[in-house]
C-alpha cells in the first residue's frame, strides 16, 4: 500500500456534499436516492421510457441526467461513459449529492460457453483489473455487491423468467487485447463475465456507505470467440432479437430491484 493511500479516511466527507457537481452539473435535490447508472447514453432514454414524469436535469460532458417516479418512487438516471475513471467520477459526484442506491444497467461479454447472447449477468462481486479502484484501495480489497441490492436484483430475476447467471464479473481496461489467453485465463477460473466499470461501482459504493450492485445484458461470447488461432474481438450485431429482449428484462429488473431495496430498509 502506497503511503498516502493508506491514510485515506472514506468516513471524512469531500467537502463537495451538497454542492454543484463539476462534471455532471447536478446538485442536491436534482437526483433522487436511487439511480440508475449505464455506461452507454444511448441507453438512458430505453429507461426513462419506464419512469414517470421524467424531466431532464443535465447534459454535461456526455453525461446525462434525468429525474422521475418508477412505482411513484423516485428514480434517476446518469449515463457515465466508459471505463472505470469517467464512471468513477459519475459514480462520486451522484454520491455527493444524495445517491444512495446505484444501479449499473450495462453490457457485458460471457466468458462460459453456456451463456448466451441475451442472457443476464448478476454478479456478486468483481475482480478488480480495472482502471480507477486500485488508486482507492490495495488489490487485496474486494468489489462486492450489497446484498440487499444484490438479492433484490436476484429475486426479479427470477420472478421474470428470463434466463440469468451469478457468480463473478471481471472488471478490465482492454477492450481490444489480440490474446485469446486473455480471455481463457478467467474462463478456467469461472468467471462469468466482464465489463468495463462494476468493480469501481462497488468499491466506491462500499468506501462511502451506500448500496451498488450491477446487472448485465450479454451482448457476445468472447470464450466462444477466444479460439486456438486468435480471437475475434467483434460485436456482431447489437440489434439481435435477443439482445435488445435481454435489455429490456434487465431495465426492469433493475428499477424493480433497487425499489424493492429501497423500501426494505
Amino acid at each position: 500500500m502506497q503511503d498516502w493511500m493508506g491514510t485515506i479516511d472514506y468516513f471524512q466527507e469531500t467537502g463537495l456534499e451538497g454542492k454543484k457537481q463539476y462534471h455532471i452539473q447536478c446538485s442536491t435535490g436534482d437526483v433522487a436516492p436511487i439511480v440508475i447508472v449505464p455506461g452507454h447514453q444511448g441507453r438512458v432514454e430505453k429507461i426513462v421510457n419506464y419512469l414517470d414524469d421524467a424531466r431532464k436535469i443535465a447534459e454535461n460532458r456526455g453525461l446525462i441526467t434525468y429525474t422521475g417516479r418508477y412505482q411513484d418512487i423516485p428514480v434517476s438516471v446518469t449515463s457515465t461513459g466508459m471505463g472505470g475513471p469517467s464512471a468513477a467520477i459519475v459514480y462520486e459526484e451522484l454520491i455527493n449529492i444524495g445517491a444512495r442506491y446505484l444501479v449499473r444497467v450495462g453490457s457485458v461479454a460471457a466468458l462460459q460457453p453456456g451463456i448466451a447472447k441475451g442472457d443476464i449477468s448478476i454478479p456478486f462481486a468483481c475482480i478488480r483489473d480495472d482502471g480507477a479502484s486500485r488508486y482507492y484501495v490495495t488489490e487485496n480489497y474486494p468489489a462486492a455487491a450489497d446484498p440487499v441490492l444484490y438479492s433484490s436484483l436476484v429475486a426479479e430475476a427470477k420472478a421474470s423468467g428470463h434466463t440469468y447467471w451469478t457468480g463473478i464479473n471481471w472488471t478490465h481496461s482492454a477492450f481490444y487485447t489480440r490474446s485469446n489467453e486473455y480471455f481463457r485465463q478467467w474462463w478456467r477460473k469461472r468467471v462469468i463475465t466482464l465489463e468495463m466499470e462494476a468493480a469501481a461501482l462497488m468499491v466506491i459504493a462500499t468506501l462511502r456507505g451506500v448500496s451498488a450492485a450491477f446487472i448485465g445484458t450479454v451482448y457476445e461470447n468472447r470464450i466462444l470467440q477466444a479460439t486456438d488461432d486468435g480471437v475475434d474481438l467483434s460485436v456482431k450485431n447489437v440489434t439481435e432479437k435477443d439482445i435488445q429482449l435481454g435489455e429490456e428484462h434487465a431495465i426492469r429488473i433493475a428499477l424493480k430491484g433497487a425499489v424493492r431495496a429501497f423500501q426494505s430498509q
